[in-house]
């Protein structure tokens, strides 16, 4: 059995999924549909948030030996409960490649602008590997280091931007249709909120025994946390740009970082500032190879460390072809992410989870 995480390590892993998915993806997609009223709309999911999270919560909690693996097994049997784990094998797995994809689009568009996609995904996927390799403990104590630097440029960057912000550039407000931000608030929910269905993976014996009985609690705690640094992301970039130059930019978040302006000696560090974003997208990287493996592992049964580090290996160098060649361009692949995508994460992050939870509700009262 793996070794126990403490509840501030569930929190800090959940930081890193929700973030990741957030810039580029759920953000550019606030302000598309709901310009300035998408702080609204950010709200509105984080709110709507809370029931796929007490499901999550759920669902940890009614077996402590069991991940959803086995709960998928326990609740439809073996051959439709690992029909149902395949299929969240498989579309985590296309999960953890859209969000490759945009590290790569990130990367190559920001830093390394004339260097092949393939050279910058298996940069990358070296380290995840490894790291893969060491379990869930290893991504764990990774994430802890990397919360602390990723703190540290968030507050250096709050701080640089705060001068420079302009209440005139959220008027006039409720200037879109209601159906705009209640379609942003979707988008944000599906993108921010339900991604947290991959924390189930975890069984609640891996929580140390000392957190067992308050685990819940820190983590409703770092839920709304988590939140509030979504939307001063989404706050500080629309009070400086406004809505205008907002949507003009593909990545709005990193190009504000070019207003970083500190008693007029530290500026230009927009680059080093973005590295906490690099952080985000490796960790939930990381963390959506670890459910696919894991996933394999528990639903097959699988003893054999030399067949699980050749699956882990294969599931590597699958994800590093897949997410360079996933969308023939951005356009293309940012029309998916907003009409086809949250649909997908819907029905298998919350319509399943929810399924599962019917069917274990009516083993009980049967018992």
């Amino acid at each position: 059995m793996e070794k126990q995480l403490s509840k501030e390590q569930v929190s800090i892993i959940s930081y890193f999924l929700i973030r990741s998915c957030f810039m580029g993806l759920a953000m550019e997609m606030l302000v598309q549909i709901a310009k300035q009223d998408s702080i609204f709309g950010l709200f509105l999911g984080a709110l709507l948030g809370i029931i796929p999270f007490l499901l999550y919560q759920y669902l940890m909690n009614y077996n402590p030996n069991f991940s959803i693996m086995e709960l998928n097994i326990h609740a439809f049997g073996k051959k439709i409960g690992k029909i149902i784990n395949l299929l969240l094998i498989i579309f985590v797995f296309f999960l953890g490649t859209i969000v490759f994809w945009n590290l790569i689009i990130f990367i190559s568009s920001q830093y390394l602008y004339q260097t092949p996609t393939l050279f910058i995904a298996i940069m990358f996927i070296i380290p995840i590997f490894y790291l893969l390799i060491r379990r869930l403990k290893g991504i764990a104590r990774v994430s802890m280091i990397l919360i602390i630097f990723s703190l540290i440029l968030y507050f250096i960057s709050i701080f640089g931007l705060m001068g420079q912000v302009h209440w005139y550039n959220f008027r006039p407000l409720f200037t879109t249709p209601v159906s705009s931000i209640l379609n942003a608030s979707f988008h944000y929910f599906a993108y921010c909120t339900l991604i947290l269905f991959l924390i189930t993976i975890i069984p609640k014996k891996q929580i140390a025994q000392r957190d067992k009985k308050n685990w819940k609690t820190s983590w409703k705690i770092g839920y709304f946390l988590i939140h509030l640094f979504t939307f001063s992301a989404l706050f500080f970039t629309i009070a400086v740009f406004g809505i205008k130059m907002t949507l003009i930019y593909q990545y709005p978040e990193f190009h504000i970082l070019k207003r970083v302006s500190i008693i007029g000696v530290l500026e230009r560090i927009e680059s080093t500032l973005a590295f906490r974003w690099i952080f985000d997208f490796f960790i939930s990287i990381t963390f959506c190879l670890y459910f696919v493996t894991e996933g394999i592992k528990r639903t097959f049964q699988i003893q054999k460390d030399k067949l699980f580090i050749f699956i882990q290996i294969l599931v590597c160098i699958m994800i590093t072809y897949f997410s360079t060649t996933i969308f023939a361009n951005n356009t293309e692949g940012f029309y998916f992410l907003t009409n086809y995508f949250p649909l997908l994460l819907v029905f298998f992050f919350l319509v399943i989870p929810s399924i599962t939870y019917l069917r274990l509700i009516t083993m009980r009262k049967k018992m």
